[in-house]
């Protein structure tokens, strides 16, 4: 009996003893060249990138907003409808929108014309150096009285 005690006693004292050096070991700093797996070392080189020029309209953001107001067509039924509707654009290298997609819908009528509208625009393609490149825009179309309305006052039909 004498001998277990003095065994469990001697174990007790051994695991934090040997918990807090395996601690000690591990939280000093270890040097990447001590631990060579034979892999190849590949050195991280600096890609430097040009610029991004977004794609633009024609007529710049005035003109894609003149654009918007002439082109949406108002729909009688939908007057009491305000808010705003948004469009995910891809525009491809040749500056056609390739993809669209709703990201903030409103109605499904008012959706289909803004869809409608965006399928006529053709934009400058954003380029990257000289090298035309495919890029990703949100078109917002502000509806006021179920029409598209980019001005800060309030619409009056008269």
């Amino acid at each position: 009996m004498e001998q277990l005690t003095t065994f469990h006693f001697t174990i007790s004292r051994f695991i934090p003893m040997f918990i807090w050096t395996i601690g000690l070991f591990c939280s000093l700093p270890i040097k990447a060249q001590i631990f060579d797996f034979g892999y190849p070392r590949t050195e991280r080189r600096q890609v430097p990138q040009e610029p991004v020029e977004p794609a633009k309209y024609k007529g710049g953001n005035a003109g894609l907003n003149r654009f918007l107001e002439k082109e949406f067509k108002r729909n009688p039924d939908k007057t009491d409808i305000q808010g705003q509707i948004v469009v995910a654009c891809i525009i491809n290298e040749k500056g056609k929108i390739s993809e669209t997609q709703i990201s903030r819908s409103l109605d499904k009528d008012l959706d289909n014309e803004a869809l409608r509208v965006i399928k006529k625009l053709k934009f400058k393609p954003a380029k990257q150096g000289k090298k035309a490149i495919s890029s990703r825009i949100n078109i917002v179309f502000p509806i006021r009285k179920g029409k598209v309305s980019f001005s800060t006052l309030k619409t009056i039909d008269v």
